[in-house]
C-alpha cells in the first residue's frame, strides 16, 4: 500500500542524572568534565570514538521506525518524545513517554529504541560512567493534513483557541482540549506547558499541572515574570512561580 505521509525524525537529547547522582551533578558541574551518553550504532566495536562516520542515532531510527498503520488511518500526527536511562555500563532503562501521541506511536518509538541496546557508551563524570536521563524525540506528521501549515502554525493556533476559551469563557475544561492538541505538536513549547498547567489547576488536577510546570522548569523556565499579564491573576500562578524558583 502507498504510504500517505511525511515521516519526520527530530531528535533532541538530554542529559540528566538518575537518583542520587542527579543532585551531586547538579552540585559539582561548575569544573567538573561531563560527557554525555554517546550512541555508537550497529559498529560500535570496530570504529573509534572520533570517527565522525559513526551512525548518529538519528539516522538510525529513521531507517527503522515506521509510522504505526493504525496512526495513518485514524489521521494521528505529533511529536513523540520518550525519556530513557543509560545505565554506567550503557544498559538502557526506564523509558518514559514524556510526550504520548497514541499507544500505537508510542510502542513504536519504544520498540526502536530497544533495539539500540549494546549501541550506547555511558555518560561520564570526570571520567567515570555515571547513569543519565536521555531524551528522543519523533516527529509523526501526516502529508494530507495541512498541507500549508506547519506544526507551529497549529501550535499557535491551539494556544488562541485555549486561550480564548479560559479567559473570555471561563472554561478551563474546554480550554484543555485545545492545549492538549498543541502539546502533541509541540510538547516543548513554554506558553502551551504553563497555560495547560493552569487550565489543569482550574479544574482540580494538581499533579498534572506540577507536571507540567516542572517540565518548564527542566527545558530552562522562563525569564523574570514575562507570562505575568492575565496568567498573574490565575489561582495556579503563584504554584507555578513556586516550582520555577525551587
Amino acid at each position: 500500500m502507498k504510504t500517505r505521509l511525511i515521516f519526520i525524525l527530530c531528535m533532541a537529547m538530554s542529559v540528566i542524572t538518575l537518583g542520587q547522582e542527579k543532585k551531586e551533578y547538579a552540585d559539582q558541574i561548575k569544573g567538573v568534565d561531563v560527557s554525555p551518553p554517546r550512541f555508537t550504532g550497529v559498529e560500535k566495536a570496530t570504529r573509534s570514538l572520533t570517527d565522525s562516520k559513526v551512525e548518529s542515532i538519528t539516522d538510525y531510527m529513521g531507517k527503522n521506525v515506521v509510522y504505526p498503520g493504525k496512526a495513518v488511518e485514524s489521521l494521528t500526527q505529533g511529536t513523540a518524545i520518550v525519556q530513557f536511562g543509560i545505565s554506567p555500563t550503557g544498559k538502557l532503562t526506564d523509558f518514559n513517554m514524556i510526550n504520548s501521541i497514541s499507544p500505537e506511536i508510542d510502542e513504536e518509538v519504544i520498540r526502536v529504541l530497544k533495539t539500540t541496546e549494546g549501541m550506547w557508551m555511558p555518560g561520564l563524570n570526570n571520567g567515570k560512567p555515571v547513569a543519565m536521563q536521555n531524551e528522543v524525540s519523533v516527529i509523526f506528521k501526516l502529508s494530507e493534513l495541512d498541507k500549508y501549515h506547519g506544526f507551529d502554525y497549529l501550535g499557535k493556533k491551539y494556544f488562541t483557541q485555549g486561550t480564548e476559551m479560559m479567559f473570555k469563557k471561563q472554561d478551563p475544561q474546554k480550554a484543555l482540549k485545545y492545549y492538549d492538541k498543541g502539546i502533541a505538536i509541540l510538547p516543548n513549547d513554554v506558553s502551551l506547558l504553563l497555560v495547560r498547567g493552569l487550565a489543569r489547576y482550574e479544574v482540580g488536577d494538581t499533579k498534572g499541572a506540577h507536571r507540567d510546570w516542572y517540565r518548564i522548569k527542566a527545558l530552562g523556565g522562563v525569564e523574570g515574570d514575562a507570562y505575568l499579564g492575565d496568567f498573574g491573576q490565575m489561582n495556579g500562578y503563584a504554584e507555578f512561580k513556586r516550582i520555577l524558583n525551587e
